[in-house]
């Protein structure tokens, strides 16, 4: 039993800053066909285990191969912080080139289980905080998910799996050097919060109605999409032709050097490169170059609610010149020009049988241009009926099929490519957190050492104490300025032996995606199960009123079973 009564204890402030970093993070590895435990010796065999133990601030490295993701479901889910997610390497995590070594995620081709509870997105930031996600050297392939109404034939979008190929809510999420193609929906669909999002170095490949959307953009978040190609976009039923990228009404979106390619428009609705027509007036739109757009080049909605449509070369001339009247905040060196790029003749031969400005019709010029570009034969018959429907585009004919030619515009696959690792560079797991990897003397005490009143309560700042504590609910006091809102949860921790409601409780402060905070979340799950109390350590500080019956707040460094 913890009867040892606290004893008066001020720690120094450079000390008790200590005990608010996060746990220290790890390096995991993952190789397919291994089966190890996550070293660089023995990896992992599919990246799917890790994300399932990681803590906030670890890195999962993933070398070149095909991952299916837990029961061949081909999702990957992200409900950790600050988590990164590293593609690209070979074998022996030697060396690193997204574009050579092709890291897969996508759905076993004989995938048996259901779709319930699935996400959307194939990585998913769902079901809980993942701030600051880095997603670098992936390609994210929908093939297998959807049904084809003959190989290499036309989707069947009743039987196929809808929905983005990624997809996150939380601030400052990154996507870097990445492949995303073949997805029946949006390719990146993220809800974007915070000022330090980015999309850059990405292709973006055969989507529906939208390539990348910022429509879901948050107050004051801020997204660049750099040195990107969004190419191939197919009109979606109900919803409208398609678009490279769809800007939303808040938030700020940074388009620059970007390529903007091949979007179909049907009834002439969409087809274009840019939709703007929330009228967003942050819009940056640079360097970017649009090529066979057939909607047209930005679509806007102005400063008298006027929906207007920029598609004539003049127009994106002005554009370039005097941005204001078109929404934008800033905008110059805009082209439309032919990026050289070599599709795959098959595919696109196929996707020019159904482009039409009047459903049902070709428009034989802008066919037979496009047809020109790839070396196939020109259309005599101005009035053939559209066929072809949602192909899947091969996955090896991306690069350097789809590599632009014209400098600085698009995906530039020659790197460099950034080397990651975990702030500790692998400290051991478990070990406590802000301490170099060293154990921590924690002062055991009794619950009713933080009793207001009691020797000591008012000099509590950053002690380091074990005491033993009932699983209570989650609250939203946040009161330490040690704990802030953006990234830790509050929990009351009661008595020993108690029930809510009650006032015989302390707060105890969770680091989101810390060891601590996981354990807590297990163990409250199975509370029944532990109604004499589970061991916490941490911090006890004053809370600087003695409005409560206990004025203590606790940052959890580690919760364990007595």
């Amino acid at each position: 039993m913890l009867r040892t009564r606290l004893t008066m204890l001020a720690l120094a402030a450079a000390t008790a800053s200590l005990f608010s970093l996060p746990a220290d993070a790890r390096d995991w590895y993952v190789r397919s066909g291994a089966d190890g435990d996550g070293t660089r010796e023995q990896p992992f065999g599919d990246p799917w285990r890790p994300l399932e133990k990681a803590l906030r601030g670890d890195v999962i490295h993933v070398a070149a191969g095909t991952y299916n993701g837990k029961g061949g479901s081909g999702h990957f889910v992200v409900k950790t912080p600050g988590l990164t997610l590293v593609g690209g390497y070979t074998a022996d995590f030697s060396d690193r080139n997204p574009f050579k070594n092709l890291t897969v995620l996508e759905r076993a081709k004989d995938f048996r289980g259901d779709w319930t509870g699935l996400p959307e997105g194939i990585i998913a930031g769902k079901g809980g905080d993942h701030t600051g996600l880095i997603v670098d050297g992936f390609v994210l392939n929908g093939e297998s998910r959807n049904a084809y109404k003959e190989p290499g034939g036309d989707i069947n979008i009743t039987k196929s799996y809808k929905g983005m190929a990624f997809e996150a809510s939380s601030p400052d999420v990154k996507i870097r050097n990445c492949i995303i193609i073949n997805p029946l929906g949006d390719g990146i669909y993220v809800a974007w919060q915070g000022k330090a999002n980015e999309v850059t170095n990405t292709f973006v490949v055969n989507t529906f109605y939208n390539g990348i959307a910022t429509r879901s953009a948050q107050p004051g978040s801020v997204v660049t999409i750099r040195n990107c190609s969004v190419v191939f976009g197919w009109f979606y039923p109900s919803k409208g032709g398609a678009m490279s990228v769809f800007v939303g009404r808040q938030g700020k979106t940074i388009l620059e050097g970007n390529v903007f390619a091949f979007n179909q428009t049907e009834g002439d609705e969409a087809g274009y490169g840019v939709s703007n027509t929330f009228g967003n007036d942050e819009t940056v739109l640079k360097n970017n170059l649009f090529f066979q757009c057939q909607g047209g080049y930005y679509k806007y909605m102005d400063a008298n609610k006027q929906n207007l449509l920029a598609w004539k070369p003049e127009a994106l001339r002005q554009l370039n010149k005097d941005p204001e009247p078109y929404v934008l905040a800033e905008a110059s060196g805009n082209t439309d020009e032919d990026p050289r790029m070599a599709p795959d003749k098959g595919f696109f031969e196929k996707f020019s049988n159904f482009v039409a400005s009047t459903p049902g019709k070709l428009n034989m010029t802008m066919m037979n241009e496009w047809r020109r570009s790839v070396g196939l034969p020109l259309q005599a018959e101005p009035g053939s009926p559209r066929k072809n429907y949602g192909m899947a585009y091969p996955l090896a004919a991306v690069v350097p099929g789809l590599v632009s030619k014209v400098p600085g515009r698009g995906v530039q696959v020659a790197g460099p490519f950034t080397s990651y690792r975990s702030e500790t560079g692998g400290a051991a797991a478990g070990t406590a957190p802000g301490a170099g990897g060293a154990a921590r003397d924690y002062a055991s005490v009794a619950f009713d050492s933080f009793k207001k009143g009691a020797t000591g309560v008012k000099a509590l700042a950053g002690k380091p104490v074990a005491v033993k504590v009932s699983l209570g609910s989650k609250d939203t006091s946040y009161i330490l300025k040690e704990a802030p809102r953006d990234s830790y949860d509050v929990y009351k921790l009661l008595a020993p032996g108690v029930v809510e409601p009650t006032r015989d409780y302390v707060y105890g402060y969770f680091q989101r995606g810390s060891a601590a905070a996981r354990e807590w979340e297990k163990l409250s799950k199975k509370k029944d199960q532990y109604k004499d109390g589970v061991v916490v350590k941490g911090a006890a500080w004053y809370l600087g009123s003695d409005t409560y019956s206990f004025p203590v707040g606790i940052l959890v460094d580690e919760v364990a079973k007595e």
